[in-house]
């Protein structure tokens, strides 16, 4: 500028890139660092947040020492920041405590928390107490009030319930405040919210809002401080009685000992109030029988929780167990010990409920107990009303173990794997906390079995969708089967028609009876006819004997080959005696059989006598005299045909009209009917039944559409399908909705182990394995086998098929439950419904 070598710089040299718009990158990861800051810095102190943490009607969030550093009188605020910075952050929104609610948070031990509840830089470790997630950045965190518990918000979504799961305290769905929200839309929910309970005089935390004047009273009397927005410091208020003026002849009395300044008044009451609490907790850390109740930092292992609530959790009624009173017996409300009689292994109370942590109650009985002398023992509940000791089993899940396995001197880590059971350490045993270790594996073991599970709902579904089709096929070949027996019920209505006439004409015609021929001629026949009937008698005696025959002999080998093999030790009365009758019958005379020459004069009297007979039937038989009836018959022949033809319809008419009538009986030559009545009649069977097989075939298949084939009709895609396990010396098979059988690997025949019956459900309470391969407890469905094959000395054989969830089609175990009572569990995708509709929790705890 001045001759000095320097230059003015350019604005282009100073910008160097030009403004711009962010995008939606840059605006999510401004949003997350905002949001992460907020979760672990308090605006107010610009301190890392630390319990107690406090949020207002806005959800955010302050560490609670910086609110009261606030609300002190001006000039006492926060260092480094002015009161109107702190007003500005605020907005105006906190004017005292009443206007904040402390959040619980529950803390999850590990690198994010420390002892003293201060959070590492890494970020917050709070976690939800119901789905135990973790609460911070990028995720939705809620608050109730007036409690203030935080969970996670679909957590409270999903619970649908207006009273808190932690405290049991009722809350409106108002009350349920978004931590740190971001949408716009919540922000002014919030603010709604806030306007709508200050129109009401209440504050934030629903209590109602203080007034803002100073109050005093006349000369002489009692004044009442008013600590205005500080009035929350000191929950009882600060009485200050008449002083003397500093001034002769002052009239008015000053609050603070006659301090005149009302802020140093006000600083004065609130140092003596707080010197006042300490001394008060000062005597009551001296009290001997109040330090007795809770745990203290020894050096040793540290005690899980406080003495009075170790061993449970139960959020309903935790009340009882946080009281600094008394004790009240859960299931006897009207009796009540003291605090130093909680966990003190001593049973107390009939119920058990003041023995949580230890194994006094393990044992109860109506005369156990000492009650007091106005409480009958009829009025008494001595059912156990704790389900055991409660293990937190932090990085796992949660678990009631037996009270008799607390402080037994065993660390029963398949229960209790963070080692609470053993707290008094009997015999100096330690059990460490493997809950980390079980937790992981338990959780690999866990994500194999949600993705078998998967796999397991994908092929339902698959099943379900082959069931649909199956049972669409089924009422498709109804329908059809229902139009073609329609048509066959017309059909057979026809030919029932066309029967009728050809009846009715053959009934009608004049038929000319054969010549009868003279009574030799008709004894012949009948001799005849009586020597063939007596020739087919002969053949089937004959063919019967033979049969007979071979079956003796079978049955003489079956009964000499038994008496040569069995056991002469088997003390068998009813197989001794067969023996023995075996014997008996094998020494008597056999009867002579028949010989070679018998057999052959047997033929020969089976033999047609139209082949080697001396009597030939047709010469006697024959009739070959015409008689006047025949020319007369002959007659109709010498007529012109159509003179002959209606002649003859007259006459057919004629004769059909009389034997209608009863006047004239029908022509008959012989038994058998005519040739064409006997086409029709054929016809007509032949229609009826196909009939009959189309309607038996409709009843099957209607049959098959009502039957019961389980849920979504799954089980339709199974049927027929067969399942084998290869187990000892047996092979077993199970053929869906058939048949259960046993194959013996040795040969020979199998062993029908029952038929199916009906499908069935039972209640199981089994451990589910590592591998998942087990029913596990609960509803199981049961497919019910009767009516096997007879059992020596038994029943019919049965089986009870249960049902589990599995990836394939499996035989798991068979267990003979009785003699030739089986059970078969059985793994199928076709009962993973839970899985398949996505009805799995989310890990939710067990105590829930």
């Amino acid at each position: 500028m001045g001759n000095d070598g320097g230059s003015i710089p350019k604005r282009r040299e100073l910008v160097k890139e030009a403004a711009r718009i962010p995008n939606t990158t840059e605006i999510k990861a401004t949003q997350q660092e905002q949001q992460a800051y907020h979760w672990t810095t308090c605006p107010l102190s610009h301190q890392q947040l630390k319990e107690p943490v406090v949020s207002d009607s806005a959800g955010k969030l302050y560490n609670k020492d910086a609110i009261l550093e606030f609300l002190l009188p001006a000039g006492d605020g926060t260092p480094g920041m002015s009161k109107s910075d702190n007003e500005e952050v605020l907005e105006g929104r906190v004017r005292s405590l009443k206007d904040v609610v402390e959040i619980k948070f529950q803390s999850e031990e590990g690198e994010g928390a420390q002892n003293n509840g201060r959070l590492s830089p890494k970020g917050p470790k709070w976690v939800c107490p119901i789905t135990n997630k973790a609460l911070g950045p990028g995720v939705k965190a809620v608050y109730l009030v007036p409690c203030g518990h935080a969970f996670l918000e679909s957590a409270v979504r999903e619970i649908s319930g207006e009273i808190c799961l932690q405290c049991n305290e009722p809350y409106t769905a108002s009350n349920v405040i978004p931590i740190l929200p971001s949408l716009s839309t919540e922000q002014d929910r919030l603010v709604s919210r806030a306007q709508k309970l200050k129109d009401q005089g209440l504050t934030h935390s629903l209590k109602k809002a203080a007034g803002s004047g100073k109050k005093r009273k006349k000369n002489g009397e009692t004044a009442t401080v008013d600590l205005s927005h500080n009035d929350e410091l000191s929950k009882t208020p600060l009485e200050t009685h008449p002083a003397k003026s500093s001034m002769p002849g002052s009239g008015t009395s000053t609050p603070g000992g006659g301090i005149k300044h009302a802020a140093t008044a006000s600083l004065t009451a609130r140092v003596l109030a707080e010197q006042q609490a300490k001394n008060k907790r000062r005597k009551l850390a001296e009290n001997e029988n109040l330090k007795s109740l809770f745990s203290s930092d020894t050096g040793g292992p540290k005690k899980d929780g406080d003495f009075m609530t170790r061993g449970f959790s139960i959020p309903a009624v935790v009340k009882f167990y946080e009281s600094t009173d008394s004790f009240t017996c859960l299931s006897n409300p009207s009796i009540q010990v003291s605090n130093s009689q909680v966990n003190d292994d001593y049973c107390d109370c009939p119920d058990g409920s003041d023995e949580p942590g230890t194994s006094a109650c393990s044992y109860l009985s109506p005369l156990s107990p000492s009650t007091p002398s106005d409480i009958s023992i009829a009025d008494v509940n001595t059912t156990l009303a704790l389900p055991g000791y409660y293990c937190m089993n932090k990085g796992h899940q949660g678990s009631y173990i037996p009270f008799l396995s607390v402080n037994d001197g065993v660390c029963d880590h398949d229960l209790c794997c963070d080692g609470s059971d053993e707290w008094a350490h009997v015999g100096g045993i330690v059990c460490e906390d493997k809950c980390k270790e079980i937790g992981k594996e338990w959780k690999k073991l866990e994500e194999q079995r949600n993705k078998a599970l998967g796999t397991a709902g994908r092929k339902r579904k698959e099943l379900v969708a082959e069931a649909a089709r199956l049972r669409k096929e089924v009422e498709d070949v109804i329908s059809d089967i229902q139009t073609k027996i329609e048509a066959g019920e017309v059909k057979v209505r026809d030919v029932e028609a066309q029967l009728a006439e050809v009846q009715r004409k053959e009934r009608a015609k004049v038929i000319r009876a054969p010549a009868k021929g003279s009574k030799v001629n008709v004894l012949a026949g009948l001799a005849k006819r009586r020597i063939e009937e007596l020739r087919e008698s002969l053949l089937d005696v004959r063919k019967q004997r033979d049969a007979g025959r071979e079956r003796i002999k079978e049955l003489e080998a079956i009964l000499s080959s038994f008496k040569e093999e069995y056991n002469p030790n088997f003390n068998d009365e009813g197989v001794k005696r067969a023996v023995r009758s075996w014997e008996e019958y094998a020494a008597r005379d056999k009867p002579a059989e028949g010989d070679d020459a018998h057999d052959r004069d047997l033929d020969e009297i089976v033999k047609p006598e139209s082949e080697t007979g001396p009597i030939q039937w047709e010469e006697w038989e024959r009739t070959d005299d015409e008689s006047d009836i025949d020319a007369l018959y002959k007659f109709e022949e010498y007529l012109p045909k159509p003179l002959r033809d209606w002649i003859d319809q007259k006459l057919r008419d004629l004769r059909s009209m009389l034997i209608e009538n009863g006047i004239l009986a029908t022509a008959s030559t012989s038994d058998s009917e005519p040739q064409a009545v006997a086409d029709a009649r054929k016809t007509l069977k032949m229609a009826q039944d196909d009939l009959n097989g189309s309607r038996d075939k409709l009843t099957k298949h209607k049959e098959d559409l009502e039957k019961d084939y389980g849920l979504d009709d799954v089980f339709r895609a199974l049927k027929g399908k067969c399942v084998s396990k290869d187990s000892g010396e047996y092979t077993y098979e199970l053929c869906w909705f058939e048949r259960t059988k046993q194959k013996s690997k040795k040969g020979g025949g199998d062993t029908g182990m029952g038929t199916f019956v009906r499908l069935d459900s039972i209640t199981v309470d089994d451990e589910m394995p590592p591998d998942g391969k087990g029913l596990g407890s609960g509803t199981r469905v049961v497919l019910r086998y009767e009516n096997g094959q007879h059992c020596w000395n038994g029943p019919t054989r049965s089986t009870m098929v249960v049902l589990g969830c599995a990836e394939t089609d499996e035989i798991w175990k068979i267990v003979e439950e009785e003699k030739c009572v089986y059970r078969m569990e059985v793994g199928t995708p076709a009962v993973c419904e839970a899985a398949a509709d996505g009805k799995k929790g989310d890990g939710v705890k067990d105590e829930l």
